[in-house]
């Protein structure tokens, strides 16, 4: 079967991935070429890693364990005050992993077989019809295929082109994060987490060392945002740089030096966000997974290992479906779409948005 993914993140390839061991000719179409502007870290909870071993990606995961960083303590304090530090590490459990973004997706994309990934265009149009899906994308360029898998996020032109109009929700909160040089703060697989009563300020791990042999840490700063951006626009939009001194208040003045003292070109910056859930994750011949069907607040590490889940489930009910993609498809969303229905709305009310959580749509 050929199938066309739009979104070159890690749901993107890792469901290439998965898709190309079941014999299927893939192409993954994404808008960026080249090395993202700046790097940061992701923690792979224990369920993403069993995702990953449930489908079979031995080698992926033997490379993970290799190149990531098994959390051994975390500390969380509230309000300045300590609720202890505890140990994770099992010899007979996973534990959580500290990986860098950029890390994972190099290791994604060397599994994949080569000339899978198109780089450097947008796509632009989108038409199906009961034979087969098609994809106009910049530069004149065309794709036609039998299946089309949307997961570029959570401002998916695959979603928009559908003519499907979703709103991204404003949880009322900015974000910044970035690398750190940092040897001694935190290091040695620890996580910290700081609240302000039940407000998430700041997450911070370590990464390891860096292609230089620098050993860093990855943070991410939260702060309530005074009003909310005009249009999802903004979300890419902000200024990387400017932290103000209101977000860094109450914060450990070892901390607030590690943030200060972070190279620029190293911070990103954005508004946390999620949308209301859709009805449907299959349009004919077009599937969504990750952010692009179901984008979640950042809490357990939930979005990543939902996307994860969503990928192999798609998989398999191709594998199991071949002669009937409708059938395989429908298959899918019956066994994804009341699951991830419930997981935004666990991500909702562990980030403290219960009232929106209610408001309306499916919750």
């Amino acid at each position: 079967m050929q199938v066309g993914v739009v979104g070159g993140g890690i749901n993107g390839l890792l469901t290439a991935h998965l898709l190309q061991l079941r014999g299927h000719q893939v192409f993954v179409f994404e808008r960026h070429a080249g090395i993202p502007p700046y790097d940061y870290g992701i923690c792979l909870s224990p369920a993403a890693q069993l995702t990953c071993l449930r489908a079979g990606l031995l080698d992926l995961t033997q490379s993970l364990l290799e190149v990531g960083i098994g959390q051994t303590e975390s500390l969380t304090v509230i309000d300045q005050v300590s609720s202890g530090s505890g140990k994770i590490a099992s010899p007979h459990l996973l534990s959580p992993l500290f990986i860098r973004h950029q890390t994972f997706v190099d290791l994604l994309q060397a599994a994949l077989d080569p000339g899978t990934i198109v780089g450097g265009v947008a796509v632009e149009g989108l038409r199906q019809n009961e034979q087969c899906v098609e994809l106009d994308l910049s530069g004149g360029q065309c794709w036609q295929g039998d299946l089309l898998i949307g997961a570029d996020g959570i401002r998916s032109t695959v979603l928009e082109l559908l003519g499907v109009s979703r709103h991204p929700t404003f949880l009322g909160h900015r974000f910044w994060r970035g690398l750190a040089d940092d040897a001694s703060l935190i290091a040695d697989g620890v996580l910290h987490r700081y609240f302000s009563g039940i407000m998430l300020r700041l997450t911070a791990f370590d990464v390891g060392s860096d292609h230089f042999g620098r050993q860093q840490t990855h943070w991410c700063l939260f702060a309530r945002a005074s009003t909310e951006p005009a249009c999802i626009e903004a979300h890419a939009g902000l200024d990387s740089v400017s932290i103000p001194d209101a977000a860094l208040e109450g914060l450990p003045d070892s901390i607030v030096d590690l943030i200060q003292t972070t190279e620029p070109s190293r911070i990103g910056t954005g508004m946390v966000m999620d949308a209301e859930p859709l009805n449907r994750l299959v349009y004919a011949k077009v599937a969504l997974l990750g952010d692009a069907a179901h984008p979640m607040a950042p809490t357990q590490a939930r979005g990543v290992c939902s996307g994860f889940a969503d990928a192999l489930v798609l998989a398999d009910c191709l594998a199991l479906g071949s002669v009937d993609l409708s059938d395989a498809l429908g298959r899918y969303q019956q066994q994804r779409l009341q699951i991830v229905w419930q997981e935004q709305l666990l991500s909702r009310q562990e980030y403290g948005f219960p009232a929106v959580a209610q408001r309306r749509g499916v919750f």
